[in-house]
């Protein structure tokens, strides 16, 4: 009896001390939801950058810093980065290889502006320094508020509002060199996957459930169509001033889950084209993406409507690789792969862009371009093993998942192929026709 009855003690002070912690969390939660809706409680945006010396129109150089996950902890690591105002003046479905190496920082600096929005971190505001050293205006990293702090992606856990990215909206007037024509160039950078983010990754939706046959994936849907939103935010007051959305150009660009919205948002971007309110004309939107997942189900996802969007990835690096295409998944636009081993052009730029990545980054490249006979392997025993997206939802699935990547390859090894360094490296040291569209 006072056996049972020290067991009854223990569980009602379990039960008690649950309960303690499950009202602390809800009033965490609810006191953190009231100070976002009021706007108080995180890191304020940064005031515009000073105007830099030298001439920031035309074609010139510009001195980016960022952040990367290979270098010493807190390290800034930097490159030159070209810029041309006349690339938005040519056909945007003829891959622009400056344009794309450009792009490919970009994207890593996208990522790095999160350290900014983290109270106490004493980080600079990197996007708003590299857009401004590329001419911009109107920079806008105002999504990072309440999405980059701990404490806010535990909220968006515990709220299951994990949907969301970060991202850049900033403006260029851009005029070309040759006609005098001018237009105003907005650029979207986005984030890539961050915090409670990585949960959404998985998030692919049901098309049934929307009674449709196909769909876009759910996790990098929700994001995209927020920042075609703002992206009609600013076209509008553009029009509103007197301008014309025949004269805004849209360039897009991402890495990693950053690199899937983008490419959601960019094809949006083209079907909005057709409508009766477009954004921007579709012969004025442009897209490079870098290791970017597989997006979508829509059959129409290679449409020459989408031909001018570049997706970058390189052979060793899985997050290209899911969700599987055996699941009827796939990207919108063209992909173009990095060189992997077995290729001539491998052997005569590997030595190169290991040298880029150092100077770069100020240390030696982890990653192994052997990965990509892993990551093939593990892709196609997982398109063997799970055959949908519903048995992938499964504790089967998962646990094949999780067996492949703990017996079948060091997930962490693999993942240096994956570092926005690594695309940077590469994409600097090669010419446009070293890229391959067919793996």
């Amino acid at each position: 009896m006072r056996r049972h009855r020290k067991l009854l003690i223990a569980l009602l002070v379990l039960a008690v001390a649950a309960a303690g912690v499950a009202g602390g969390l809800h009033a965490m939660v609810q006191h953190r939801l009231s100070q976002q809706r009021a706007g108080m409680g995180a890191v304020g945006a940064p005031s515009a950058p000073q105007s830099l010396d030298g001439n920031r129109k035309g074609r010139f150089t510009a001195h980016v810093e960022y952040t990367s996950m290979a270098a010493p902890a807190d390290a800034r690591v930097s490159t030159d980065v070209l810029w041309d105002d006349d690339w938005f003046f040519a056909a945007p479905d003829a891959y622009n290889h400056e344009l794309a190496t450009t792009c490919s920082v970009l994207s890593a600096v996208a990522n790095a502006e999160s350290s900014y929005y983290q109270a106490g971190s004493g980080a600079p505001a990197y996007m708003e320094n590299a857009l401004s050293a590329l001419g911009f205006e109107d920079v806008s990293t105002a999504s990072y508020q309440y999405r980059s702090e701990i404490l806010d992606e535990v909220v968006s856990f515990l709220t299951n509002t994990i949907d969301v990215t970060a991202y850049s909206v900033a403006s260029k007037r851009v005029v070309s060199s040759e006609t005098g024509q001018a237009k105003t160039l907005l650029l979207v950078s986005v984030r890539g996957s961050y915090g409670s983010e990585w949960l959404s990754d998985a998030n692919m939706g049901d098309p049934s459930e929307l009674d449709m046959p196909a769909a876009d994936h759910m996790g990098f849907s929700e994001p995209a169509s927020e920042i075609v939103e703002q992206l009609g935010k600013r076209v509008a007051s553009l029009v509103e001033g007197g301008g014309s959305e025949e004269d805004v150009a849209l360039l897009f660009t991402g890495h990693s889950r950053g690199a899937a919205v983008a490419n959601l948002a960019a094809a949006y971007a083209n079907e909005y084209a057709r409508s009766l309110r477009p954004l921007a004309p579709r012969d004025s939107v442009y897209a490079y993406t870098f290791a970017c997942p597989r997006s979508t189900t829509m059959p129409d996802a290679g449409d020459a409507l989408h031909d001018n969007i570049f997706n970058i990835l390189n052979p060793s690096d899985m997050v290209p690789r899911l969700p599987l295409a055996s699941w009827g998944y796939a990207r919108y636009g063209r992909d173009l792969w990095l060189p992997e081993p077995g290729q001539g052009v491998f052997d005569e730029r590997y030595g190169a862009m290991r040298d880029a990545f150092a100077a770069n980054v100020g240390t030696q490249s982890p990653y192994d371009p052997g990965d990509a006979s892993t990551v093939d392997a593990f892709e196609e025993q997982l398109a063997g093993e799970v055959a949908s997206q519903e048995e992938f939802a499964s504790l089967q699935g998962i646990a094949s998942v999780v067996r492949h990547h703990a017996l079948d390859m060091h997930a962490v090894k693999v993942l240096y192929g994956h570092y926005p360094n690594t695309y940077i490296a590469w994409m600097q040291v090669l010419e446009a026709s070293e890229l391959r569209s067919e793996r």
